[in-house]
């Protein structure tokens, strides 16, 4: 697809990037130890599509806060002053506070030492503020394409999705789940079952010809299809899961040594570090009982 090009550094990264007519986006920015190989792969693609040469990155679409989606910011802000960040309220109060900016600085560096590499620590957390805050239904036309807000909140509170009506183009947030290469779609909902199942259905009813998938981009037609029946069935199966062992009785601690036994994975991994999959196993366990069995 010409005017959409994947630039994501790593695999555990993040970065696709959107080139209108009049104005240019990326979606999510990904870590920051692979800030120089997305920006580096964003100027290429800038310098060589569309015989354009030198445009510069105005838009920056993250799908939520976290540190694999937004951690690079501090370093695109550097090399492209202008840029916007658009997100949601939610989100944009997110990046405001001190922990989800502490998170995202430690989380980064744990990613980095995972991965040999280093991080710039010396940046500034106030890189970390919304420069454009969208809702539901919202569009920012780009110059012969456009780019609409889905809220699809369930893997956080501030999680959005976006809709390209003119490349019939939905980009997929992790509330959806994730799909690693062998089809397989892992549970990803970190704040609310029931968040997450009207989220997919919402998107299911997009009419939509593509699918770009978290950490991946474009999806294949064999992937795409059927993915959002897979997505239900992943999130049902895991909240059946989860209460399953809740009405064996069993502690929060065990819950999470069988989540990890059945969910946990080296291939997932190596799209997740461990530190990150057990934290949000640990949020899925914790959501789905306050949803399903809050007395207990």
């Amino acid at each position: 697809m010409e005017k959409y090009i994947n630039c994501i550094a790593h695999k555990t990264s993040e970065g696709n990037l959107l080139i209108g007519d009049d104005y240019t986006a990326l979606f999510d920015c990904g870590m920051a130890h692979c800030a120089d190989g997305t920006i580096q792969n964003v100027k290429n693609a800038l310098k060589g599509r569309l015989g354009k040469p030198g445009l510069p990155l105005d838009y920056l679409f993250i799908t939520h806060t976290h540190y694999d989606h937004i951690g690079a910011l501090p370093f695109l802000r550097r090399e492209w002053p202008s840029l916007r960040l658009v997100t949601s309220q939610t989100g944009a109060a997110i990046l405001l506070k001190d922990t989800p900016r502490r998170v995202i600085r430690e989380l980064s560096i744990v990613a980095a030492n995972e991965c040999n590499a280093k991080v710039d620590t010396t940046y500034s957390d106030d890189a970390f503020h919304a420069d454009v805050i969208v809702k539901d239904g919202d569009i920012i036309p780009l110059g012969g394409l456009s780019v609409e807000t889905l809220e699809t909140p369930g893997h956080t509170r501030d999680t959005l999705s976006f809709f390209i009506p003119e490349l019939e183009l939905l980009i997929v947030s992790e509330t959806s789940g994730f799909m690693t290469p062998d089809g397989t779609v892992y549970p990803t909902y970190l704040t609310g079952f029931n968040d997450a199942v009207n989220s997919i259905e919402k998107c299911r009813k997009i009419p939509y010809k593509f699918l770009s998938f978290p950490h991946r981009g474009i999806a294949a037609e064999k992937d795409a299809d059927g993915f959002f029946e897979k997505a239900l069935k992943a999130v049902t199966d895991c909240r059946d899961f989860i209460l399953d062992m809740n009405e064996k009785k069993l502690d929060k601690e065990t819950m999470f040594e069988k989540y990890v036994q059945k969910y946990g994975s080296e291939k997932l991994y190596s799209y997740q570090p461990w530190d990150a999959f057990a934290t949000n196993a640990r949020a899925t366990i914790a959501c789905t009982l306050r949803e399903f069995a809050p007395d207990e």
